[in-house]
Formats: structure tokens, C-alpha cells, sequence
């Protein structure tokens, strides 16, 4: 048989003793990590009694604190700026026509605000504040599209975003004394047959413009040819005014001529020869009768050398 060393008492003892002390710093340790709690620049904290009761009358501010080991909860709550994107919000215009929209809230929690919504707002904690938020949201963005048309929603997109932070920020304050920052509406979505109801109302729109156009052009080449008619008629008018006043002033100047020649002959014997001898064809006339044109002598006024 194989005879074993009787044990030492002492050595039995030492490491009973050293796995003591291990566990009791294991436990130290543990009920110090537990007992001690960091709040971040970005946030506010209260505590509650075995998550009941809160222990704290006011908001735990940025630092170290401490706290009862596993008796005390620690509740956090972002007390910076906060985004809020609450997408596929279906809302109805006051002509009963659904549209999808997507709005954004950004929003700061006040120390004033933080103990109401931690213990006295929904459940304990900040597991609601969105839940919190979004009826709210909701509601009001409803509100202010039931107030326009669908039709005229994009033109009014300013119009309506400024009401819905107006009336966002107004609820918020009042019910949970929270700062709304801003209000955007991101997004607009029509229904497929509102969509296919605007495609064939520009469609339509389109083609009436084209057909006014057509129209205009058809009145604009009318109105060119009656201006041109005018145009030529006037023109022949004064042509024909114009050769009339030169008929006119073409017979004045020969009844003038006449006038003069008669006038000329009446009172110039010798005017009457030389007029003959201008317009003399040379042949002498063949039937002389009264009131005939006078023979004209020749021979008057030359020298006959007798």
C-alpha cells in the first residue's frame, strides 16, 4: 500500500483562507462597480427603488454617481437634440384624397421636462418617449393637410409645413414641455391613381395649349392676308388716284396748250403762218370749204427780185 503524508492543518487552513479574501474582493469589486454609475454630457438620469419608486426628486446631471447595489435602478434620458423621422404617415386632404408623407422633428428635452417623462409619462424610464411623440406628430400633420387641397399641395408645401410646426411645437410644449427645434416634411407621396389623374390632366392641358396655339396661328395668318389684301387695295387705290390726277393734269396742260395756240393765232397774224408751216405735212388739201384752214402763201415774204 502506498503510504500518503498526513496533511498539514496549517496549509488546509491557509488556502481556505486565501479563497475567502479572493471572493470577498470579487464581491467588493462587484459591489462597487454596481453601486457607481456615469451620466454622459448628453443626457439626464433618476434612479428608482427596486424599479419602483424613484429615489430622486431632480435630474442627475453630466458625472459620477452612486447608488444602491442591485436595489436601484438607473433610468437615462437624451437630453441633447434628438431626430425624429416618422415615415408612411398617411394623411387625407380636405378633398378626401389619401397622401403618403415622411416628416422629420427634431426636438430637445428640457431639464424641466425630464422627471415628468421618465416616471410620469407612459411606462418608467425612456422606453416611450417616440411612442410619446408620435400620436402627437401624427395628429397634428393630419390636421394640417385635412386644411388643403391635393391639387394645390405642392405649391403650398411652405405654407403647410410652417402650420405643422407651428401646431407640432404648440402640443409638445403644452402637453410635455418639450422643445421643438424644427418640423420638416421630406416627403410627399400621391397615390398611383392620383398620379395617373395628374399624367392625363397635363396630358389634356397639353394638348388644349397645343390646339389654342394651332388656333392662334390659324387667326394670325388670317389677319396677315387681310392685311395684305388691305395693304394691296390701298395700293391699287392710289395708283389709280394717281393716274387719274395725271389724266386730269395731263388734259389741263394740253386744253392749256390749246388755249394758248388759239389765243396765240387769234391775235398774231404771223403766228398763223409759222404754226402752219410747223404742222404742214406737205400735201395740200383736196376739198376746201368754209371754216377751212386758210391757205397758207408760201411765197409771202420772200423776195421775189422784181
Amino acid at each position: 500500500m502506498l503510504n500518503l503524508p498526513p496533511k498539514d492543518p496549517r496549509s488546509l487552513f491557509g488556502r481556505f483562507q486565501f479563497g475567502g479574501g479572493l471572493l470577498v474582493a470579487v464581491v467588493v469589486i462587484i459591489l462597487l462597480f454596481n453601486s457607481m454609475f456615469v451620466v454622459s454630457p448628453s443626457e439626464e438620469a433618476g434612479t428608482r427603488w427596486l424599479g419602483g419608486t424613484p429615489m430622486t426628486s431632480a435630474p442627475l446631471k453630466t458625472g459620477v454617481h452612486f447608488k444602491v447595489p442591485f436595489f436601484e435602478t438607473v433610468d437615462r434620458l437624451q437630453t441633447s437634440r434628438s431626430v425624429y423621422t416618422l415615415n408612411g404617415l398617411d394623411v387625407y386632404t380636405n378633398d378626401n384624397q389619401k397622401v403618403t408623407i415622411d416628416v422629420s422633428l427634431i426636438y430637445q428635452i428640457p431639464t424641466s421636462a425630464v422627471m415628468n417623462l421618465l416616471y410620469h409619462v407612459g411606462r418608467a424610464g425612456s422606453v416611450d418617449i417616440q411612442a410619446t411623440i408620435l400620436p402627437v406628430v401624427r395628429d397634428r400633420a393630419l390636421a394640417a393637410f385635412a386644411r388643403y387641397n391635393t391639387l394645390t399641395i405642392s405649391d403650398q408645401r411652405a405654407q403647410i409645413t410652417t402650420q405643422m410646426r407651428k401646431d407640432i411645437s404648440e402640443a409638445l410644449q403644452r402637453l410635455f414641455d418639450v422643445d421643438v427645434i424644427d418640423v420638416q416634411l421630406v416627403g410627399i407621396h400621391y397615390s398611383p391613381v392620383f398620379d395617373q389623374s395628374i399624367e392625363e390632366a397635363v396630358r389634356a392641358k397639353n394638348l388644349a395649349v397645343q390646339a389654342e396655339n394651332t388656333v392662334a396661328q390659324k387667326r394670325y395668318e388670317g389677319e396677315q392676308k387681310t392685311v395684305t389684301a388691305q395693304a394691296e387695295a390701298t395700293a391699287a387705290v392710289e395708283r389709280a388716284n394717281g393716274e387719274a390726277q395725271a389724266t386730269v393734269l395731263q388734259a389741263q396742260a394740253q386744253a392749256k396748250a390749246i388755249e394758248t395756240v388759239g389765243q396765240a393765232l387769234k391775235n398774231d397774224p404771223e403766228y398763223t403762218r409759222f404754226y402752219g408751216l410747223q404742222h404742214w405735212n406737205g400735201i395740200l388739201p383736196q376739198v376746201m370749204g368754209a371754216g377751212s384752214i386758210p391757205m397758207i402763201d408760201l411765197n409771202k415774204g420772200q423776195d421775189t427780185g422784181k
